[in-house]
């Protein structure tokens, strides 16, 4: 398994496994397919204008804080589609506590506001949005976390996408999942157990 990941982690493959176990920067943990190839420094860089570019054509700006990616991977064979990327922001955005007591109109609104920078920052990624799904809570390694789903348009047909902002107290934990629709019965199931394998430990 030949991988590029940020300075700290480590991989553990079980032989055994078709999937490693491996261990990023700031408490993360995930067992990742052991083919998937990973997208090193140069593509991140390569990537990383023509992200910036469309949060800030959209009048959205950038984040504050300070963000890092941990990792970003994609299925193999390269004409399959399933990808992961994790990212954490500091400071968190919300305490754990705040957003375990969102109430149903507060992710009502949440949800409004999402689908409106959805359809702003697709097209600038050269995507459309074709379906919005929704914006709910739910509970990553012991965290409360808000899960967007929508569909998107991609270059071989319809993307799913799910979008975990894990809220711990020392930071914010983003795990974009995504897998081309019409492979859901090879990478639903990937996905699926990559999502359940999320371990995120205390950090500092």
């Amino acid at each position: 398994l030949l991988i590029f990941l940020a300075a700290g982690s480590t991989v553990r493959a079980e032989t055994t496994s078709a999937f490693a176990v491996v261990r990023l920067p700031r408490g993360v943990e995930l067992e990742l397919p052991k083919g998937w190839w990973m997208l090193g420094e140069d593509y991140q860089r390569l990537i990383q204008p023509s992200v910036e570019a469309a949060m800030d054509l959209s009048g959205l700006g950038l984040p504050e804080g300070q963000e890092i990616n941990l990792i970003a991977a994609n299925s193999m064979p390269r004409s399959t589609y399933a990808a992961v990327r994790i990212d954490s922001g500091t400071p968190p955005s919300m305490s754990p506590a705040a957003v375990s007591a969102l109430s149903a109109a507060e992710l009502r609104a949440i949800a409004t506001e999402t689908h409106t920078n959805l359809q702003k920052i697709l097209p600038m990624q050269g995507n459309q949005l074709i379906e919005f799904l929704g914006v709910r809570l739910d509970r990553i390694s012991g965290y409360p976390a808000l899960v967007t789903e929508y569909r998107r348009t991609g270059p071989k047909g319809p993307v799913f996408v799910q979008v975990n902002i894990i809220s711990t107290p020392s930071q914010d934990i983003r795990v974009n999942l995504s897998y081309r629709e019409s492979e859901v019965a090879v990478w639903g199931p990937v996905i699926g157990k990559l999502r359940k394998s999320i371990v995120v430990r205390r950090w500092p």
